[in-house]
């Protein structure tokens, strides 16, 4: 029989009532899809007869409306328990007026992704917390994460496995190892046998914890006791491993999988490892992955499509990071906070007028899917503007943040200030261009310090992050004297010890100003601080040369680049050659150091930007 979804995810059902928090249409990913329709009579008129079944979701519960018969089937770790139900128990779940409105539904024969697979922390969640999709989000649940003796725990609560389980999963999101392993020796004091769900849930807790040890020595046992592994088990040791970063090791799991136990990897599977390899910073791995995966007939949730979409924008692959956002449309799910939060990131590390407007119509495709935004969202929105040095932007971004958003559990942090003096500094460069005279760049310093003041006011450390954003911001108006000053008195004044970034904009201020004996000057003292010229500072030197017509000393920066490994591109100094064209010995002995083509790792590794 052909199967038409008419969905209804329902999150936290109240059995006696029919209470419900959420509802997520499976038609509802944009505003003017084909799929919103405006009547039931138009409906039939275009999809197939929707009255053959109707399919509802609960969390672990399908119930299944098949000729007026109603079928309820429980999943629960891998197993189901079908029943025959009444129309009576079936209005028990779910109230009469949301099946009449799933009956509006299109029907549609896209895969869609089975909704008990949440996230762990909604089975830990207060009753009155709204269920919130995302990562970085510990901050926003309702519970301690504080160590706890299971002994102590168990003799002022009744011991039940449902309860043992919970306090596992408690443990292991709060990174408590050895609390878990205590309470296993409790089961063993009372009794208890393990089992596949047990397992499981031990597993599962080790490996939030990073705790790969345990997490084999665990595995051992459950096989030493005759007991199967699942996807679940597996699923454990994919995360355990790919957070020690041994990603080697967990494609050996895989293999192991699919060729010793003849289990086939599933979405949550391919999720995790995805997940790791991004996380191990392999992006184009995590693609290839996932593309092999969809061969095999993986069919992706919301949440792979999320961490592949993250996967690019943490890489600046802004056009494929979209593409794995079309799916969604295609593949009929909902994409989640996460999704949207990557997507706008994306944008706004990208500086053209596209993206840079993409990212704000992002912002209202998430509330159009009843995503509130966050913290993270407004960050990323100021990081865009602020990287055009659009003030007037990011600085209304930034009012809303410390005066108005008071319902953001997270308040602002150093990042969000940091951005400020990020965008404050870009405007420099843009007012540089317009203003005649230095008056109109003293502005944005005034500015700057204010924000410094507010960080104070609020109790947030200065660290060297917003540090060299002020610094920037001096350096970019031609305050050179000032910039010094703050680099010689006000670092050590905050415990701020420079690093490469920090010398390198001291470095290009002076370059810029035709003062090369002072970048050298501060190239020597990073030395004897013990940190060594990357590719970047030694170029713009090699660009100072250029500006003051020094050609031997631009030969003998060339010669000490190639003597620490990362020899000058070809591509980089076509203006520097040029303007040695007179000292033709010079420029042909440069040509013979310099390389050609594309990065190697050296360079990649040896390339610091400022911007």
């Amino acid at each position: 029989m052909s199967v038409f979804n008419k969905l209804l995810n329902l999150n936290n059902i109240n059995k006696n009532k029919g209470k419900f928090i959420k509802i997520y249409r499976s038609f509802s990913t944009t505003s003017s899809s084909s799929s919103s329709w405006k009547n039931p009579q138009e409906q039939q008129e275009i999809q197939p007869p929707i009255n053959k079944i109707n399919s509802i979701y609960r969390d672990e519960v399908i119930i299944t409306e098949d000729k007026n018969k109603f079928h309820l089937e429980k999943k629960k770790y891998g197993e189901s328990e079908q029943l025959n139900i009444s129309k009576k128990t079936r209005d028990e779940y779910i109230r009469p007026e949301l099946i009449e409105r799933a009956k509006l539904l299109p029907n549609t024969s896209s895969p869609l992704s089975d909704p008990s697979k949440r996230v762990q922390y909604n089975m830990l969640l207060e009753p009155h917390v709204q269920p919130i999709l995302g990562k970085g989000k510990q901050h926003l649940y309702n519970f301690s994460t504080e160590s706890v003796d299971p002994y102590i725990f168990f003799r002022q609560n009744n011991f039940t496995i449902p309860l043992a389980i919970k306090f596992i999963q408690r443990m292991g999101l709060s990174n408590h190892p050895n609390r878990i392993l205590e309470i296993m020796k409790l089961f063993e004091e009372k009794s208890v046998e393990l089992n596949l769900r047990l397992y499981s849930c031990i597993l599962s807790g080790l490996a939030n914890c990073k705790d790969i040890d345990n997490c084999l020595m665990v595995f051992e046992k459950m096989l030493a006791n005759g007991i199967k592994p699942n996807n679940h088990i597996f699923n454990s040791l994919f995360i355990v491993h790919m957070a020690n970063g041994k990603v080697d090791e967990s494609f050996q799991i895989l293999n192991s999988m699919e060729t010793t136990y003849g289990l086939l990897p599933d979405h949550i599977n391919y999720t995790s490892l995805i997940n790791g390899l991004v996380k191990n910073k392999k992006p184009k791995l995590a693609i290839q992955l996932f593309s092999e995966a969809r061969i095999k007939g993986m069919q992706p949730d919301s949440v792979t499509l999320s961490v592949m979409v993250d996967a690019c924008a943490k890489n600046d692959l802004v056009e494929k990071a979209f593409q794995y956002y079309e799916e969604f449309k295609y593949l009929n799910l909902t994409p989640t906070e996460v999704t949207f939060n990557s997507l706008i990131y994306a944008c706004a590390k990208r500086s053209d007028d596209h993206y840079y407007l993409k990212s704000f119509e992002l912002l209202q495709d998430m509330a159009l899917h009843k995503f509130k935004p966050d913290i993270i969202t407004y960050t990323s929105l100021m990081k865009g503007a602020a990287k055009r040095g659009e003030v007037q932007v990011f600085e209304k971004i930034y009012r809303e943040l410390l005066y108005n958003r008071d319902d953001f559990k997270q308040k602002p942090d150093q990042r969000v200030f940091t951005c400020a003096l990020f965008g404050y500094a870009n405007n420099q460069i843009i007012s540089k261009k317009t203003y005649l005279n230095k008056t109109g760049l003293s502005i944005n310093i005034e500015k700057s310090e204010k924000v410094l003041q507010e960080m104070k006011e609020r109790g947030i450390p200065l660290t060297k992050y917003p540090m060299d954003e002020y610094l920037k911001v001096l350096t970019h108006s031609g305050r050179l004297n000032r910039a010094r000053e703050t680099f010689d008195i006000e670092y050590p004044k905050h415990n701020i010890k420079p690093d490469i970034i920090t010398y390198g904009i001291i470095i290009k201020m002076y370059v810029d100003h035709r003062r090369l004996e002072k970048a050298l000057e501060i190239l020597h003292q990073m030395k004897n601080n013990g940190i060594e010229g990357d590719y970047y500072i030694y170029l713009t030197l090699m660009f100072g040369t250029a500006k003051v017509g020094y050609a031997k000393t631009c030969l003998k920066i060339a010669n000490e680049m190639n003597r620490l490994g990362f020899p000058p591109k070809i591509e980089d100094l076509k203006g520097i050659l040029l303007r040695f064209n007179e000292y033709p010995d010079i420029v042909n002995e440069i040509k013979r150091i310099s390389v050609f083509g594309e990065d190697d790792d050296y360079h990649q590794n040896h390339f610091v930007s400022n911007e």
